[in-house]
C-alpha cells in the first residue's frame, strides 16, 4: 500500500513491473562482470559507491539473509529481496535519521540542508588554500592524475586560480578532498567529452558544438535565480529523457555545461546548487544507467555543493521514484524533498526553502519560462563570444 503526501494509491500490476525493471537495470550496474550474479566484492563496491561503507563480514551477512540457494552470491530475485528488505531499509533510515537530525539542529535558511558552513574568505586564506591544494596535487601519483596532467599540457589556461578555487569551495577548503575531486573531474571530463573536446572551453560553440539536439530538450536549465542564501537554482526535466535522438554522453555534456553556467556566480560556488525536478511521466521512460552516471559525477567530480533535489508535482508512482533515487544517490539520499498539491501549495512549500516564485517553472504556476531555450542559448553565445 502506497501513501504519498496527498493521496492513497495502489500501484497497478504494470507499474509494479516497471519498478522491478528499474531494479533490474540497477542490478546490471552492480553486476560488474555480467555473470548474472553479484558477489561479495561487487556488492561491497556498489554499496561503497553509494556512501554505505561496510566491512566484508557485514556484506556477507546481508547476502546470507536473502541467499536462498546458499551460493554466497545474489541472483536478481535475491537482489530484489535485499533492496526491498527491512534490513537494508533500516540501514538507510538510520543514516537518513542521523543526517536529518544534523540538518534540523541548524538554524535558519543558510543551513536548511545541513551543509557545512562556508568559511569566510580573505586574500590570505585563499592564497593559503591554493598553496595547500597544490601540495596535495603534487603528492598524488602520476598514475592517478593522468587526466589532470593531460589538461596541464593541453589547456593550462583553463586551470587558473579561479578554476581551482571552485574545487576548494566545493570541499569547504579541505585541500585533500579538493585535490581528489579535481583528479576525478578531469578523468570524467575526458570520458564524457572525449579527448578532442575535453580540453577546449565548455561553451556552446566549442565543447558543446555537436550537442544541439540534447541541448534543445532543456534537460537541465539554469534559472538565473538564487535562493535566499545564494544557492543557484536549476530546473531539471527528467521527463525529457528519450524524447530525441541523442547519445548518452551528449545529454550528460549538457548537464556539465548547465552546472558550469550556474557556477559562474561565485556565490553559488560557495553556497551550492538546488534542483527543481520534474520527474518522468512513467518508470519505463527513466534511464537508470544514465542517472547513476550523473549521480556519480555530481558526488565526486563536478565542483559544486549539492543543496537539495526538490521533486515537484510527481505522479502517484513517486514512492517508486524516490525509492530508486535514494539508492542511486547513496549518502546524498537525505537531500530529497517531495512537494505535492496545487500550484499555489507547491510554490508556498518551496518558499519555505527560500526558493522564489520567479525561479519556479511556469508549468507549475511560477514565472520561469522553460520554453525560452533558443533565446537563452543565443544570449549565452553572445556572452561566450566576448570572453
Amino acid at each position: 500500500r502506497y501513501s504519498n503526501h496527498t493521496t492513497n494509491y495502489d500501484m497497478s500490476a504494470s507499474e509494479e513491473d516497471e519498478e522491478i525493471e528499474k531494479f533490474r537495470e540497477m542490478f546490471a550496474c552492480f553486476d560488474a562482470d555480467g555473470s548474472g550474479k553479484i558477489d561479495v566484492t561487487e556488492l561491497s563496491i556498489g554499496l561503497r559507491d553509494k556512501g554505505m561503507n561496510r566491512n566484508r563480514a557485514s556484506i556477507i551477512k546481508l547476502i546470507d539473509d536473502v541467499d536462498t540457494d546458499n551460493d554466497q552470491e545474489l541472483d536478481f530475485d535475491e537482489f530484489l529481496n535485499l533492496v526491498q528488505s527491512e534490513k537494508l531499509a533500516s540501514l538507510f533510515s538510520s543514516e537518513e535519521k542521523q543526517e536529518l537530525e544534523r540538518q534540523q539542529s541548524t538554524v535558519g535558511l543558510n543551513n536548511i540542508y545541513g551543509q557545512t558552513p562556508t568559511p569566510t574568505e580573505t586574500e590570505e586564506s585563499v592564497k593559503t588554500g591554493l598553496g595547500q591544494l597544490q601540495a596535495e596535487i603534487d603528492a598524488i601519483g602520476d598514475d592517478q592524475k593522468k587526466g589532470f596532467n593531460q589538461a596541464l599540457e593541453k589547456c593550462p589556461h583553463l586551470i587558473d586560480d579561479d578554476f581551482l578555487l571552485m574545487f576548494l569551495r566545493t570541499e569547504v577548503f579541505h585541500a585533500e578532498r579538493a585535490a581528489k575531486r579535481l583528479m576525478k573531474y578531469w578523468k570524467s571530463r575526458i570520458e564524457v567529452f572525449g579527448e578532442e573536446k575535453a580540453f577546449v572551453r565548455l561553451t556552446l560553440d566549442d565543447a558543446l558544438a555537436d550537442d544541439s539536439v540534447a541541448l534543445s530538450l532543456g534537460y537541465l536549465q539554469p534559472t538565473g535565480q538564487s535562493d535566499t542564501t545564494g544557492r543557484a537554482i536549476v530546473f531539471m526535466d527528467v521527463s525529457q529523457e528519450g524524447k530525441a535522438d541523442y547519445t548518452k554522453f551528449s545529454l550528460i555534456r549538457t548537464v556539465w555545461y548547465a552546472i558550469h553556467v550556474a557556477l559562474e556566480d561565485k556565490k553559488a560556488q560557495k553556497e551550492g546548487v538546488v534542483f527543481l525536478i520534474k520527474t518522468v511521466d512513467n518508470l519505463r521512460q527513466w534511464d537508470i544507467k544514465n542517472s547513476m552516471k550523473l549521480a556519480d559525477h555530481m558526488k565526486g567530480a563536478l565542483p559544486f555543493r549539492l543543496g537539495c533535489f526538490h521533486l515537484c508535482h510527481s505522479l502517484p508512482i513517486v514512492k517508486s521514484i524516490v525509492k530508486v533515487t535514494k539508492f542511486i544517490l547513496g549518502k546524498l539520499r537525505s537531500r530529497i524533498r517531495v512537494h505535492q498539491g496545487t500550484h499555489e501549495e507547491v510554490i508556498d512549500s518551496l518558499a519555505t526553502y527560500g526558493i522564489p516564485k520567479s525561479a519556479v517553472p511556469s508549468i507549475w504556476g511560477g514565472e520561469f519560462n522553460i520554453e525560452a531555450q533558443s533565446e537563452w542559448q543565443e544570449a549565452r553565445r553572445l556572452i561566450e563570444s566576448r570572453n
